[in-house]
């Protein structure tokens, strides 16, 4: 299998990093090449970048697709997802979605944890046209922007477990970490939970599997051209 992971940014700066990362949950045969635009925002964390990156992600894909079963976008926010499906006859995975699939199975109330705050208004709608409002109980933020993450990942798991541990005590069964830039964050977070948390990067790539080893691909009636 080979899988492409688009980075909707107009940076380079995380790919070879997010390509180790992804590997690390592909199987043995997996391939995995990571790309970023062109050009475009650092973050996608406002409505204004994601409106931004869309079409950029859909030239970068369109051009590039030929050589791969599938296509994960590598934000939370799953950017040019559904355009990408109605236009490409193969896997386009969003690691939220991918995320919330497999969380419903680990558990019925699911807390999220993402970036910056700004970020929280975009998930609430993104799982409502999703049809997760059901299981969401709680969207929470550590406030920091995602080319802060690296910076001190020891403050940024310190962050992360304190909103996790609110989440919990919130009712949340499963976290759902909300951001592709806390990839590699997961079980280091559930040393000190009494719940499972999603890597968005594992889930990613794990649908994409899923879905070529099966011979699936997405809804014609549903993402059609």
């Amino acid at each position: 299998m080979k899988i492409l992971v688009i980075n909707p940014v107009g940076t380079s700066m995380w790919n070879e990093n997010d390509k180790k990362i992804y590997q690390s949950f592909a199987s043995p045969g997996t391939k995995i090449e990571v790309i970023n635009l062109e050009d475009g925002p650092i973050s996608i964390e406002t409505r204004k970048a994601e409106v931004e990156v869309i079409p950029k992600i859909v030239d970068i894909a369109l051009k590039h697709h030929k050589k791969y079963d599938a296509i994960i976008i590598n934000c939370c926010a799953d950017p040019g997802v559904d355009v990408l499906r109605s236009l490409l006859d193969k896997p386009i995975i969003g690691p939220c979605e991918s995320s919330l699939a497999i969380a419903s199975t680990l558990g019925k109330r699911i807390g999220i944890v993402t970036v910056s705050k700004t970020g929280i208004p975009i998930f609430e709608e993104l799982i409502r046209k999703l049809k997760f409002e059901e299981f969401v109980v709680s969207i929470r933020a550590i406030d920091l922007s995602v080319p802060e993450i690296d910076r001190d990942k020891g403050k940024t798991i310190k962050l992360l477990l304190e909103e996790c541990k609110k989440a919990e005590d919130n009712g949340a069964e499963v976290i759902l970490l909300g951001c592709t830039g806390f990839a590699g964050f997961a079980k280091e977070l559930e040393k000190h939970l009494d719940i499972p948390v999603i890597d968005p990067a594992g889930a990613s790539v794990k649908m994409a599997e899923t879905l070529i080893s099966l011979g699936l691909t997405h809804s014609k009636k549903r993402y059609f051209s």
